[in-house]
């Protein structure tokens, strides 16, 4: 039942998987910047960024077979949120929203020889990101930005940054507005690759503007537009992200599959046991249904009806199943896992960024619940 219990490896899942595995593990820390430009590279070679970035209809099944052949591929899933940070967080709402003019930067953006970032998390609005404080000015026919983000995604890398400021944070949502920054702009300073515990393979920084002055053609869509902006990020980015982590799942759940036939135990293999054998099962059904409800999410954001609920549905389902996948895998290796090196491990601790970044489990139930009607 093996091959029959997956979906067939498509032609375009194979070469995004090989080229996930090309790559190698990635370094920690101020190391991995090279790392990082040269995995850009191979990924703008194979055409990622073309399939991830599309200037047209959503490819489903195309799209499907990258997302999942580059996480099966890739050593941690720190270079795929990379990924999904330029073509997601920063592009897809670029392409929904910005002018003519701004527009002009996407072919660029689909080449990667541009990288982007969204700037939109600080240190006391990180979920409740409305409650940010960076703030914007007019002054003349510019704009002028003064604030602080942190936890950005690509920031030690990134040409441009789209970045939320309010005009008055007593206005909530009708005070945002979102701007197109050049990483040139003066006042505008990048810091140090954070440590973390996994998510190795992007860079990870804090963002300071001050008195950052743009022009007014910098502002990406309309005044007051900023929270729409926003939404549309963050729709693509859970229903896109989601896709990684089927990959991440599928080779967990064959890797864990071998090894319970081959590791013996009181003279038997492994998988004889009937709780290894169940967590295994566990994990096929969680990838199947993480499959399918990825698919049905892919669909809808291509047919344009997918609504922030579901977008948030499917980040809460997938996320909370791939760690409760890499615990499984976990386990099953016993103290294996532990050591230095193990791939388990840390599979493991990467799956404990994907219930936090792109907002909280928590944060997803709470846009789900409203969505039913259910919201204070």
């Amino acid at each position: 039942m093996t091959h029959s219990a997956l979906p067939e490896e498509t032609p375009e899942l194979q070469a995004a998987k090989t080229f996930g595995q090309s790559l190698g593990a990635p370094p920690s820390g101020s190391d991995s910047s090279v790392w990082i430009r040269e995995a850009w590279k191979k990924a703008a070679e194979l055409g990622v960024f073309e399939v991830l970035i599309p200037e047209e209809a959503l490819d489903v099944e195309v799209v499907m077979s990258v997302l999942e052949g580059v996480g099966m591929g890739c050593t941690g899933e720190g270079f795929p949120l990379a990924l999904g940070a330029h073509c997601f967080g920063f592009s897809a709402p670029l392409l929904g929203f910005g002018s003519e003019e701004q527009k002009e930067l996407v072919p660029s953006l689909r080449d990667g020889s541009v990288m982007g970032a969204l700037a939109a998390t600080e240190t006391e609005a990180g979920s409740d990101v409305m409650s940010l404080k960076t703030r914007f000015r007019r002054d003349g026919d510019d704009y002028v930005l003064q604030g602080a983000k942190c936890f950005i995604t690509n920031a030690r890398e990134a040409d441009y940054f789209l970045v939320l400021a309010t005009k008055d944070p007593r206005l909530h949502f009708r005070g945002l507005s979102a701007f197109l920054v050049p990483r040139a702009t003066r006042g505008l300073e990048v810091g140090i690759d954070e440590p973390r515990m996994g998510m190795h393979g992007c860079s990870v920084s804090s963002v300071w503007l001050d008195d950052v002055r743009v022009s007014r053609s910098a502002m990406v869509g309309s005044v007051g537009q900023g929270a729409s902006v926003f939404q549309h990020a963050l729709t693509w980015e859970r229903s896109m992200l989601a896709g990684f982590h089927l990959g991440v799942m599928r080779r967990q759940f064959l890797a864990a599959l071998e090894y319970a036939k081959e590791r013996r135990q009181f003279g038997r293999p492994i998988g004889a046991n009937q709780y290894v054998a169940g967590r295994i099962v566990d994990m096929l059904s969680r990838y199947r249904t993480s499959y399918l409800l990825v698919r049905n999410t892919l669909t809808q954001l291509s047919l344009g009806t997918l609504t922030p609920g579901e977008a948030s549905l499917t980040k809460l389902y997938v996320s909370e199943a791939a760690l409760a996948s890499g615990t499984d895998a976990f386990r099953i290796h016993g103290g294996m896992g532990l050591m230095e090196g193990s791939e388990v491990g840390r599979e493991l601790r990467d799956a404990l960024g994907g219930i936090v970044y792109s907002g909280t489990s928590e944060i997803q139930k709470v846009i789900i619940a409203s969505e039913l009607g259910l919201g204070s």
